[in-house]
Formats: structure tokens, C-alpha cells, sequence
């Protein structure tokens, strides 16, 4: 899952208000940026073999540190308490929306994935319902997903109180991207596909920033 991880951050605002978007699109992302990373480091792997699945062509063959039950749930824990202490004023709402929208990544892989996730380490059983393989089906679990979270952003006066037209352009722009992703070409290679998502993940959360500035009521 990609755009649909986004579906999270924009409900998410409805129990913290007072955090940006753009951490909250990080925060859903921040699995898969430390995946990306690690990719480059060499600490976790994976393989380009087009046509791996109908949805993209990416085996993830080793990343226990990063999607793995014990790791996702152990980073989660680091950044709900790291947002903790970095905002207090804000109060545990804050912490607990970073430390939810964190793990909701592993959640909302299990369905998409190949039986790649660890519960453990790389040696342990491994799940993933493979939504990937069924093109058409991947999309749809995408949109339901993004649509519910930008329905209920939509919905409610701390999400979207001013400039609703900024906030329209803005989910069709991301529905668009999701639309297109499976239909992207294949990277070069691995490090290729780190560099790629690691920029595309921040430039998305810069711009949901700015968004969230100009629509949010002040």
C-alpha cells in the first residue's frame, strides 16, 4: 500500500488537531523510510524482478527490522514516545496519533503484501495476504482506504475549515498518484527505488504540510 497509508494521517487529525500533516504523513510512511534507508545501508534487501507481482515488482525478501510485528511495534513505541517528549504541550493525544499512525503501515500491509512480513525475525513465520497479485483489487483496497481517511477530513472542523478547494485539488492530485502507481515503470534497481520513495515520501509530506497551513483554521 501506498497513497492509502495517507487515508490514516488525514483521520487522524480528528484526535490531534494540533499536529501538522506533514508529520503525520511521515509518520505513516516512517516504516517504509526506514526500510528505504536501511535498503542503502545494505541492513535490509530487496529484489527488482518485474512481473513479481501484478501490482509492482518488488520482492521484499528481508526486512525484519522494519515490517516485521516486533519492529513495527517497537518503532511505534520509539516515536509515540519521542513525539512525547518533543511535545508535551500538545499532551498524549499527539504521541498516541504518531505511535497508531506508525503501526497502522504494518497493518495495512498485511493485506497487500506477499508472504513477506516476519512476525519476528527473517527466520520466523512470515505473512502477507498477497493482495498484490490482483491489480485491480490492490487499487480498490488503496481507495477505500485513502477515501475513508479524506471523507472524515473532509468531514470535520479541525481538518479542513478554510479553503476547501486547496484541500480538493490536493486528494484528487493524491488520487491520481494512486491511480497511476501500479502502471509506474520498474526502477533500475534497488537503490534506485530507495532514493525514489525516500523523495517522493518527503516532498508529500511538505506539501501536505502546506496544505494543512492554508486549510486548518487558524
Amino acid at each position: 500500500m501506498f497513497i492509502g497509508h495517507y487515508g490514516v494521517s488525514l483521520a487522524a487529525k480528528r484526535w490531534a488537531p494540533g499536529l501538522s500533516l506533514g508529520w503525520l504523513f511521515l509518520a505513516v510512511q516512517a516504516l517504509d523510510l526506514l526500510f528505504c534507508t536501511f535498503v542503502l545501508l545494505g541492513i535490509e534487501k530487496l529484489r527488482i524482478v518485474p512481473g513479481f507481482t501484478a501490482y509492482n515488482p518488488y520482492d521484499l525478501f528481508f526486512m525484519p527490522y522494519t515490517h516485521g510485528l516486533v519492529g513495527a511495534l517497537a518503532w511505534s513505541v520509539m516515536f509515540g514516545l519521542l513525539t512525547f517528549a518533543l511535545t508535551r504541550r500538545k499532551g498524549a493525544a499527539a504521541a498516541v496519533a504518531i505511535g497508531v499512525a506508525v503501526f497502522s503501515h504494518w497493518l495495512l500491509d498485511v493485506p497487500m503484501h506477499t508472504a513477506d512480513m516476519p512476525l519476528a525475525g527473517n527466520q520466523s513465520t512470515k505473512i502477507g495476504l498477497g493482495l498484490w497479485h490482483h491489480r485491480e483489487l490492490s487499487l480498490l483496497a488503496e481507495l477505500i482506504a485513502f477515501g475513508a481517511g479524506a471523507l472524515l477530513w473532509l468531514r470535520m472542523p479541525a481538518g479542513v475549515a478554510r479553503r476547501r478547494g486547496t484541500a480538493f485539488v490536493f486528494l484528487a492530485v493524491l488520487t491520481l498518484v494512486l491511480l497511476s502507481t501500479p502502471f509506474m515503470p520498474p526502477p533500475s534497481s534497488p537503490a534506485g527505488f530507495a532514493i525514489f520513495a525516500l523523495v517522493a515520501y518527503v516532498v508529500l509530506a511538505a506539501v501536505a504540510a502546506w496544505v494543512d497551513r492554508r486549510v486548518s483554521p487558524q
